[in-house]
């Protein structure tokens, strides 16, 4: 079983139980506070989050036998097939802007068709629950490359991670480097690293570093789930604040996308989150980047990222010399929800660079001008030591918006 310590840190402090209910004051505080932000906020899209319809569903069984819930969009006979893995205590749906803006032909629309593939992480969303001990990054590993052999067996693929779904893209390509080179034909980090979330920093961000309750609450996360279950459904508002600053940074946010994340997060079981702690804890990736470094490939990430801050992000693009760094001003760790148009358009150039890449795309192949919201950001490569994830940041490309 994992350390008690470990597993608190991430089943309390995102689930928001006791600690968030300690940190955030008062039941009535936390009510007040959430009502003030749902009456000042800017909805926009009120619902729909995550409801966009599948081309097909199926299911793919990993090595011991949990089955995994897969969404396609897209042409069965696309030539091209990207696959998106999400992050830790989500589900598929958590790419729903990119699920809508990537559904279109390579370039200008003139190119091939692209099939996007989607699917739940084990134990989240709709897949089925692992058994104690199978919630490691070489689990996640073998689930990516299942899916890969089910969705993708022959053809070029670009796979994409967020957060945790890119520490288990790095894992399996140190695992089979071989795959990489002769099917992958490009990839995306977004908001990710190829080393060990700290934690300290964890512990602190999460916690505000109260020993004394880690302590006391260790014990009980690890024996009795369902009463931390129980204190987390009594604390809900202590939960959306906290979904609200540890996933957001922007203060402009729609109460309704806060709403369908926290949902996300507080779908999946307190003991679920504390299974994954660990391997978070424990990530090394670093020898995988050898294995990619003739992809091409996108890393992006918001400089507001409180999880996996933007020098992660830098080190990561610093050693893949094809990689191009999108660094988006103001937002934090979820991204790909916060501010979604310029990871959206990072991914629309990656797919096409893979697909000049595999031979599918003309060399002077283009994005559709019509689907472009900012100016592309450029890519600046700056040698660094890619070990060096928690020292001075290298340069970067930004977009025009953290000029303004």
């Amino acid at each position: 079983m994992a350390n008690p310590l470990v597993r608190v840190l991430g089943a309390v402090g995102i689930a928001g139980g006791v600690v968030g209910a300690a940190a955030l004051g008062g039941v009535t505080a936390q009510r007040r506070a959430v009502r003030r932000y749902r009456q000042s906020s800017m909805d926009g899209e009120a619902d729909g989050y995550g409801s966009l319809a599948a081309d097909r569903t199926y299911s793919v069984a990993a090595d011991d036998g949990v089955v995994l819930a897969v969404e396609e969009v897209g042409p069965v006979d696309a030539p091209l097939t990207v696959v998106f893995a999400h992050g830790w205590t989500l589900r598929a749906g958590s790419w729903h802007f990119q699920r809508y803006a990537l559904a279109h032909p390579v370039g200008d629309d003139t190119g091939p068709a692209v099939r996007l593939v989607f699917y739940d992480q084990r134990s989240h969303g709709r897949s089925t629950r692992a058994e104690a001990g199978h919630s490691t990054m070489a689990d996640l590993a073998g689930d990516l490359a299942q899916v890969l052999a089910t969705a993708a067996p022959d053809g070029p693929v670009v796979i994409v991670g967020h957060s945790m779904g890119g520490m288990a893209l790095l894992t399996l390509a140190g695992r089979d480097p071989g795959y990489f080179t002769h099917r992958v034909a490009g990839i995306g980090l977004i908001s990710t690293s190829a080393t060990a979330l700290r934690q300290a920093e964890l512990s602190r961000l999460l916690v505000a570093g109260s020993t004394s309750i880690v302590k006391l609450i260790s014990a009980t996360v690890a024996r009795y789930p369902t009463l931390i279950e129980r204190s987390r459904a009594g604390s809900r508002d202590a939960a959306w604040l906290l979904t609200r600053a540890l996933g957001f940074a922007r203060r402009d946010i729609p109460a309704a996308l806060v709403d369908y994340l926290d949902e996300m997060i507080s779908g999946t079981p307190v003991d679920v989150i504390a299974d994954f702690t660990p391997a978070l804890l424990g990530l090394d990736a670093l020898a995988a980047l050898p294995a990619l470094a003739e992809l091409p490939a996108l890393v992006a990430c918001g400089d507001a990222d409180r999880l996996t801050p933007v020098r992660r992000s830098e080190a990561l693009a610093a050693a893949l010399p094809d990689s191009e760094l999108v660094v988006v001003p103001g937002a934090g760790h979820m991204a790909i929800m916060e501010a979604p148009e310029p990871i959206d358009e990072g991914l629309d150039r990656l797919i096409i660079r893979a697909a000049r890449r595999a031979g599918l795309v003309a060399p002077d192949a283009r994005p559709d001008p019509a689907r472009t919201r900012t100016v592309p950001v450029e890519r600046v490569r700056v040698p660094v030591d890619p070990t060096a994830v928690d020292h001075a940041p290298v340069d970067r490309a930004v977009s025009d918006e953290e000029h303004r």
